[in-house]
């Protein structure tokens, strides 16, 4: 989720528009008209507010720090959506700590990359600080890069804090198999629909 010019909020992962629609502008600098005109699939947040069935979630990554949260609060207070049916996520600790604070019936989660050499050691001892700077700051859990060093104790632990853990990138079935046995409470795909399919998960509203 990123901020257009006229401050209204965008679904789009990218900051600027140069991968998806070949322009060599960044999102914050056009407006959310200007956005839709480049006809590359690029909604407002309320659209897609819109379109959350009363017994799901949407899970928001929030993009643009602290500059997000006063929008996100004037969209989210004209939704007919619950607080439950909202996930707010970022990187950023300070806004993390804010969107809890602004909106506290909604779960907010920490979300954490780690160096790509980083060796195995490092990120053990990264994943117990993780884990201890999100129960310091009454966060509601955590969303974590997929890697091997997320494993089953370290879920049990989560949940014994009660925290959410959830994981992303996941587009290996053994892995994601493997990830939902050890009680991840849920993933992200590039493929979902070809996810579930490998895992057999013949409802969509499953897991």
């Amino acid at each position: 989720m990123h901020l257009s010019s006229d401050n209204e909020l965008v679904v789009i992962h990218d900051s600027d528009l140069q991968r998806i629609a070949g322009v060599d502008r960044a999102v914050k600098e056009m407006t959310l008209a200007e956005l839709k005109a480049l006809d590359v699939g690029i909604p407002a947040l309320a659209e897609v507010l819109d379109l959350v069935p009363e017994d799901r979630r949407i899970f928001i990554e929030v993009k643009m720090g602290l500059s997000s949260i006063e929008p996100l609060k004037d969209l989210l207070n004209k939704t007919s959506l619950l607080m439950s049916q909202v996930v707010l996520m970022e990187f950023d600790m300070e806004t993390v700590i804010s969107m809890k604070k602004s909106f506290p019936d909604a779960e907010v989660l920490w979300l954490n990359d780690f160096p790509l050499l980083s060796f195995p050691w490092q990120r053990k001892r990264a994943l117990n600080q993780i884990l201890n700077t999100t129960l310091e700051f009454g966060l509601d859990g955590i969303n974590l890069q997929n890697i091997s060093q997320l494993n089953a104790r370290f879920i049990r632990s989560c949940h014994k804090h009660n925290l959410s853990c959830y994981c992303w990138t996941v587009d290996d079935p053994d892995r994601a198999s493997c990830l939902i046995k050890k009680g991840i409470d849920g993933l992200a795909s590039n493929r979902p629909g070809w996810m579930r399919e490998q895992l057999n998960f013949s409802n969509p509203r499953s897991w």
